[in-house]
């Protein structure tokens, strides 16, 4: 129980911090607070809202992007569609594309993933389990996991797409 209020706190400590909703496209990142490029993907496992088990280390020799959200905040809402229109373009390329959202209701993220028409799978971190490992400070988060496990890069706020696309190129060429 303890463990878990301290997460809580923890979380709501980080959101405030990052002031979801205020971030402006093409603005200076807030800085880096995460898990940091180099370091090796916390695990990540569940089962998605689509009903499929996930896990990071099934994923190994593949370039993972991992994007936190919630159905809630107004940059995951205006980045979604960059986000799938380049999810689908890098599906040949065998780039995954990951989803957590960090709702504490499993209907709204549900309901966010209907309404965006989200190509990807996305798990629930109700607990913020997955959130904590990860040190997001809150979404949008954006990770990039190259094909060994690793940490490629990490976007913190509403996402500029180019910026995105240009570290899924670095991962797979393996820079």
């Amino acid at each position: 129980m303890r463990s878990a209020l301290r997460r809580w706190l923890w979380l709501i400590a980080l959101l405030a911090a990052a002031g979801c909703g205020n971030a402006t496209p093409g603005a200076v990142a807030t800085p880096r607070v995460g898990t940091r490029p180099g370091e090796a993907a916390p695990a990540l496992a569940g089962t998605s809202l689509e009903g499929h088990a996930l896990s990071l280390s099934s994923m190994r020799g593949a370039v993972v992007v991992v994007a936190f959200w919630a159905s809630w905040c107004t940059p995951c809402q205006a980045e979604q569609p960059a986000v799938n229109t380049l999810a689908e373009q890098e599906l040949t390329s065998g780039v995954r594309f990951l989803g957590v959202s960090v709702d504490i209701s499993r209907s709204a993220a549900q309901s966010y993933v209907a309404r965006f028409q989200v190509p990807y799978d996305s798990l629930v971190d109700t607990g913020q389990n997955i959130a904590v490992d990860f040190e997001v400070a809150g979404p949008p988060t954006t990770f990039v996991i190259d094909k060994s496990g690793q940490v490629s890069a990490e976007l913190v706020g509403e996402l500029n797409i180019d910026d995105l696309r240009a570290d899924v190129a670095s991962a797979l060429s393996g820079h």
